[in-house]
């Protein structure tokens, strides 16, 4: 199991914008597998906001 400080070597590592990058292809990745293999599309759109929103706050994190 992950914790804590799984994430902040992770952040330590690569910085925070670079992770919130990759778990924000990863919101996307799941909503694309959710819509092309389970035709499940509300969960693919509420998993496209998680990516969105964490988008955002990389981009916040860049400045």
């Amino acid at each position: 199991m992950y914790d804590k400080s799984d994430i902040e070597i992770m952040i330590e590592s690569m910085s925070l914008s670079g992770v919130l990058s990759i778990l924000s292809q990863v919101c996307y990745e799941k909503a694309e597998n959710l819509r092309t293999n389970w035709q499940d599309l509300e969960t693919a759109r509420n998993w496209e906001k998680v990516g969105r929103a964490v988008g955002k706050i990389k981009i916040k994190t860049d400045l």
